[in-house]
């Protein structure tokens, strides 16, 4: 049951980091357009010591007709630092520092070794990834399609792997290309659900508390 509960939890972070733009005003671009584009973008990730923001998460349940709306922040840093916190309408902390994994709610607080858990390491590696913007040359777990919307640059990742596919068909990340960092990610399941996370007040480089990443 908690595994099961972890997975739909971690659907919901994955999806957070990007916003959506219309279709009709999204233009694909060549094959060499998209290169430059995702090394620009793996060339900012590679210099962003720390990320830190607040973000809207929505869930769309298909079957419900219903859309569950959440708030909470996030801090990143380099390597593999990551907390992400819901605050309303209930509390949860996850936290990836390196190899560990830390859950938190207000009833209980579990710690799991994602070296040991193959599931957790694959959702560990794409959400650190999708902070980052790193995914988008990760051709072992994903083909990666670029687009350009404005002022905005979208990245459609379908997943290779099966752990993927069960958990997702589509991945899509939007960046500020001003900026160079994500802005709004959207899930896309199989059902047919979806989870779309917005991120406000970015802020690139500016100093983190260690304790942010504590599991222990």
């Amino acid at each position: 049951m908690m595994k099961k509960q972890i997975l739909f939890l971690s659907l919901g972070l994955l999806s957070g980091l990007l916003w959506t733009a219309s279709a009709t005003a999204q233009t694909a671009v060549d094959d060499a357009t998209a290169r430059q584009m995702m090394e620009q973008v793996n060339d900012a990730a590679r210099k962003m010591k720390t990320l830190q923001c607040s973000f809207v998460q929505t869930k769309t349940l298909k079957m419900m007709k219903s859309k569950l709306v959440s708030n909470g922040r996030m801090s990143y840093s380099q390597p593999a630092l990551l907390r992400w916190e819901y605050t309303s309408p209930y509390a949860y902390t996850f936290i990836v520092n390196g190899a560990k994994v830390l859950m938190k709610s207000r009833q209980r607080r579990d710690v799991v070794n994602a070296a040991q858990n193959k599931v957790f390491r694959e959702i560990t590696n794409i959400m650190l990834n999708s902070v980052t913007g790193k995914c988008l040359t990760d051709k072992q777990n994903f083909t990666t399609r670029m687009l350009v919307n404005g002022d905005k640059w979208i990245a459609r990742l379908t997943p290779m792997k099966k752990e993927m596919k069960q958990l997702f068909s589509t991945l899509v990340i939007t960046f500020d290309k001003r900026q160079m960092v994500a802005v709004s990610v959207e899930m896309i399941e199989k059902s047919g659900d979806n989870t779309l996370i917005l991120l406000r007040d970015v802020k690139k480089n500016a100093p983190v508390d260690a304790d942010e990443f504590k599991v222990d």
